[in-house]
């Protein structure tokens, strides 16, 4: 239990470092294999919280990085995610994430760790036709972290998705249940409704969104409206960016803002897969 603890401060200690590093190092390095990644996927905090029905395709990999910075008053922190996911099946994907920084909730205390490693499963239920909707399920398991913003216990997850177009708008529509550990706040319902659409020439989309947590005890509601955009650097490549605000925290005059900024990159394993080179209509 010593050796686990060591290993997981001392991953405490590098993971924002790591992620800045990864984020610049994807974005720059050549692809292996043809891939292709797509800048209008609406993706779990790339940059807003609202998730399209839409799994990445059949054996294709897909690595993520971000941070996230939080400018509110007396709450400030950063926090950096790595995330490697994969069509490991048709219709649906399954990943694996860690989340890590530094937090400072008050002028004279500052704490770091591990926030949680998690797993997830996405499986798509449906495609869109001319009446009905994409619909997806997804699936979140997260351990406990370490450190000062580590989660103290495992928590679980189910949540529904959405995706209905409009011409070149699309819609989303998330709702789902987590189950927490009362030391992390408990159990909560979750809700969004989030949209993308595409500028320009097809390189770049703008996202924004509506996101609540309700606790199913006592206590107010989280709520967070966000806007970002995804924008296509190559082939493999897209990076992000976005802004977040707590808007029930207005009331008490703490304007809590986020900045959200992140890549995406997508590759193929030679012998695996042979994605065609962005875009092609005709892959499924």
């Amino acid at each position: 239990m010593r050796a686990i603890a060591r290993s997981v401060a001392a991953t405490a200690r590098w993971s924002v470092p790591a992620t800045i590093a990864l984020w610049l190092g994807a974005a720059v390095l050549p692809a292996p294999v043809a891939a292709q990644e797509d800048f209008r996927a609406a993706e779990l905090d790339r940059p807003t919280r609202i998730e399209d029905a839409h799994p990445i395709k059949f054996r294709e990999w897909e690595f993520q990085s971000g941070l996230r910075g939080s400018l509110g008053e007396g709450d400030r922190g950063l926090l950096g995610l790595l995330e490697f996911k994969t069509g490991l099946f048709r219709n649906g994907q399954m990943g694996v994430e860690i989340e890590g920084g530094v937090e400072r909730p008050s002028a004279d205390r500052t704490g770091g760790g591990i926030e949680a490693a998690s797993a997830h499963l996405l499986y798509g239920l449906a495609r869109e036709t001319v009446s009905l909707p994409a619909v997806a399920v997804r699936l979140d398991a997260s351990t406990p972290g370490a450190g000062a913003i580590g989660h103290d216990d495992w928590q679980f997850g189910v949540m529904g998705i959405a995706t209905r177009s409009l011409g070149r708008l699309r819609l989303h529509g998330n709702g789902g249940y987590r189950i927490a550990g009362e030391a992390d706040g408990g159990d909560y319902w979750r809700f969004g409704l989030g949209a993308d659409y595409p500028l320009g020439l097809f390189s770049r989309a703008i996202l924004a969104d509506l996101y609540v947590e309700a606790p199913v005890s006592a206590g107010r509601a989280r709520v967070w409206a966000e806007i970002g955009t995804r924008f296509q650097v190559s082939n493999w490549s897209v990076l992000d960016f976005g802004l977040a605000t707590r808007l029930d925290e207005w009331d008490e005059g703490n304007a809590n803002v986020e900045i959200v900024i992140g890549v995406s990159r997508s590759f193929g394993i030679p012998g695996l897969t042979r994605v065609p080179l962005y875009p092609n209509p005709t892959i499924p």
